[in-house]
């Protein structure tokens, strides 16, 4: 009989893993007579009660009820609130979020695993990993944040963690929904879904569409439209198919404003000609399969293409002696060549606009297979659960910039001209061992291979002063192989109290425009590796107290410096060099008060999240004990929340990032063209009220953003100040409906 139970257990357990059916909070009930839906949604952490107790390491989880009353614009707002996690802005839209965990590159968010329903959305996940694409946060259930040992079974970037955002599901009875937000700077946000399951078949529509004037007058928009398909092939088989176009338009730029401009007028936009456009579609299919009660098989394939498309007014720093379209000096202030009013100056500090533009139009396609399977086995006092899968990936990219006449032209002559291409196999074994049901002992191992190949067809020459492209031939390849292992120790101390540690191998495999030279030379470089371990404590007692401290150490060897103009590097190869270490403190405590008294009506809870990180730099090298760019020491979200089941509810939150640098020479003072100095400490002041009428299902809700209007700097790369601070104020309104 013990072991029955223990088997119903782990049947239940295989369950709940799976994604809620209805995206509300509860499983989707099965129609009379009808088995229960198995809802095939690929989560990191697991929806199982007890999933977060018994995972090995740091872990966060932003719940649905989280993101209703944060209201976010983007998903930097939801990151902001994590520990560990330093969100670097770069446009008011959150577009492009360069995300940095426990102190490492925020740049593009190299060293981040970002997920969408558990399959990657960079644009090449092993050769170019950077993100360009977002998830819209409006459409997501929850967020799910991993830092420690529990990575392993996600790759192939397994440093500084994975952020994995869970779509909504098919509702399980006909479900309309709309939220529309309008406010300051012009921006309007409008969500669209309808849903519903009927027998065997769940779908699930969300159309979304941002508009966002900004400060800087970015003038971007953003459109999202995105379906779901659920079929119950079977009482223990399900397949999921899910279909994503995503368009986006603005006038985002790398120049900002310098030193004095920014302290005279920080909404200033220099480049007002430049243009980013990006187009995605995606398919990802999963398939669910529950053999027994005891085992489940699970197949994901994803693909997906991003056309990317960015045109950058050329610019000189000092006067180059070309012809120039226009000039602005130290102030501001821009006009034609010679303009009586406009005084630039030579210190680097104005901008020499040229008559020319360098279109970057870039497509990337991915193509990926992972099946994987859960075991689970139960014994006297013992119990287990084995993860295995392997996964065949592909990718390619096709780039090419071409130089336009005039600042606005669309098309120009082509000047470079390349193919990347790449091949990965992975596969990973996890295996967690459950004694007495409180000690859980978690080994894992996942091997990495890539082959990748640069094919350069085009190369940009000067003739004679002029700028023009010659067809080449030149082709290189390299490949990497690394072995990833980890362990974790989750112990249940007492009822409320569990103790974990963990220790694993981080791996980043080389960017193939990195590994290969632009003569197609083979640069030997290897994967960048790093030694995570942590040690920890997490408590919950009954829904008023859940609270979580862990000790983490990095130490992050080889890393490849490359030649990125996002992250102000000029070099034109990768190399691996050096190591940085990365040392620090994670807490994060959630007390309710009114839950603590027994009331019922009222919460109040009261959530703090604060990271330390007193080491964060360079070990060796020219910049031997420098800090790392980028890397605050104290990073602080606090936030109060009073909810009412009448239907009231607000929220005020405060995010505090302490002082940082901007370069590895650790500058304090700030140059007059703004790419380097300390980059100051800034708080932000969030609120939001909401009161909903619970019959008519529909909730208005006023919400702000950096009501202390304080304009700070986020960033100084690509090439000048990027601010942000700005005060927003929106109004919105949300209504479902469902008979």
């Amino acid at each position: 009989m013990h072991r029955r139970l223990r088997s119903l257990r782990a049947a239940l357990a295989l369950l709940t893993a799976a994604p809620l059916a209805n995206g509300q909070g509860s499983p989707a009930p099965a129609t009379p007579g009808e088995p229960p839906l198995v809802a095939p949604r690929v989560d990191v952490l697991g929806a199982a009660p007890r999933a977060l107790d018994r995972t090995p390491g740091s872990a966060t989880l932003v719940s649905r009820e989280d993101l209703t009353n944060l209201a976010p614009q983007h998903g930097g707002d939801v990151l902001r609130t994590v520990p560990g996690v330093n969100v670097v802005g770069e446009d008011p839209m959150g577009l492009r979020l360069n995300i940095s965990i426990r102190g490492l590159d925020p740049n593009r968010s190299r060293k981040v695993l970002v997920l969408e329903d558990g399959m990657p959305v960079s644009l090449n996940p092993y050769g170019s990993p950077e993100l360009y694409y977002t998830p819209p946060i409006e459409r997501m259930e929850r967020v799910e944040v991993v830092r420690g040992s529990g990575q392993i079974l996600w790759g192939p970037q397994t440093i500084g963690g994975v952020i994995n955002y869970i779509t909504r599901e098919p509702p399980r009875r006909l479900t309309l929904n709309a939220d529309v937000r309008y406010g300051s700077y012009g921006y309007l946000m409008a969500a669209l879904s309808a849903g519903d399951t009927q027998g065997a078949v769940g779908w699930r529509l969300d159309v979304i569409h941002r508009r966002f004037e900004g400060p800087r007058a970015l003038d971007a928009a953003v459109t999202n439209v995105a379906g779901q398909v659920r079929l119950q092939l079977s009482p223990r088989s399900t397949l999921r198919l899910k279909l994503d176009f995503y368009d986006e338009s603005s006038r985002a730029t790398y120049v900002g404003p310098n030193t004095p401009q920014f302290e005279r007028d920080a909404t200033l936009n220099l480049a007002p000609h430049d243009r980013f456009d990006v187009r995605r579609y995606a398919l990802g299919v999963t398939h669910q399969h529950m053999a027994s009660s005891t085992l489940l098989f699970r197949t994901n394939l994803y693909a997906y293409q991003t056309n990317r498309a960015w045109r950058r007014q050329e610019f000189d720093r000092s006067d180059a002696g070309v012809p120039y379209e226009r000039v602005c000096d130290l102030t501001g202030r821009c006009g034609a060549p010679g303009d009586a009013g406009v005084m630039p100056s030579a210190n680097g500090s104005s901008l020499f606009f040229r008559q020319s533009a360098a279109i970057r139009e870039r497509r990337f396609e991915v193509l990926g297979v992972e099946p994987r399977v859960t075991w689970t086995w139960t014994a006297p006092s013992v119990s287990g659960e084995l993860i295995a899968l392997a996964r065949l990936h592909y990718e390619t990219a096709h780039e090419q910039i071409r130089i336009t006449s005039a600042p606005t032209g669309a098309a120009g002559d082509p000047n470079d001209e390349e193919r990347r291409a790449g091949f990965a196999v992975a596969a990973a074994v996890q295996h967690r061992f459950s004694f007495w049901d409180r000690l859980h002992v978690t080994p894992g191992l996942r091997v990495e291979s890539f082959w990748s190949g640069r094919h350069i067809l085009r190369v940009t020459e000067t003739v004679m002063g002029a700028r023009q492209g010659r067809d080449v031939d030149i082709q290189g390849s390299s490949s990497t192989v690394a072995l990833i292992p980890g362990l974790g120790v989750a112990f249940d101390v007492a009822e409320p109290v569990t103790l974990f540690a963990g220790v694993h191998r981080g791996y980043a495999p080389p960017r193939t425009r990195d590994a290969v030279s632009p003569g197609g030379a083979n640069l030997q470089l290897d994967p960048e590796l790093s030694w995570n371990t942590e040690l920890g404590v997490r408590a919950r007692v009954g829904r008023w107290l859940r609270a979580e401290v862990a000790g983490f150490h990095l130490e992050f060897e080889n890393q490849i410096i490359p030649p990125s103009e996002a992250g102000g590097a000029t070099a034109t190869g990768g190399f691996n060099t050096g190591h940085s270490r990365h040392t620090g403190l994670e807490a994060s405590a959630t007390f309710d008060l009114a839950g603590a008294l027994g009331a019922s009506a009222l919460a109040v809870p009261l959530t703090v999240n604060y990271t330390w990180l007193p080491n964060a730099s360079f070990v060796g090298g020219l910049f031997d004990a420098n800090r790392l760019p980028y890397a605050p020491e104290h990073l602080l979200y606090a936030q109060l929340r009073v909810t009412h089941r009448v239907g009231f509810s607000a929220q005020v939150g405060v995010n505090w990032v302490s002082s940082q640098f901007a370069d590895k020479e650790n500058t304090v003072f700030p140059s007059a063209d703004g790419l380097v100095g300390e980059i100051p400490a800034y708080l932000t002041l969030d609120a939001r009220v909401a009161y909903t009428l619970r019959r008519a299902g529909t909730t208005f809700y006023v919400s702000g953003r950096n009501l202390t209007d304080q304009v700070y700097i986020a960033s100084r790369a690509p090439q000048g100040i990027q601010p942000a601070g700005f005060r927003q104020v929106f109004a919105g309104v949300e209504w479902t409906f469902s008979p």
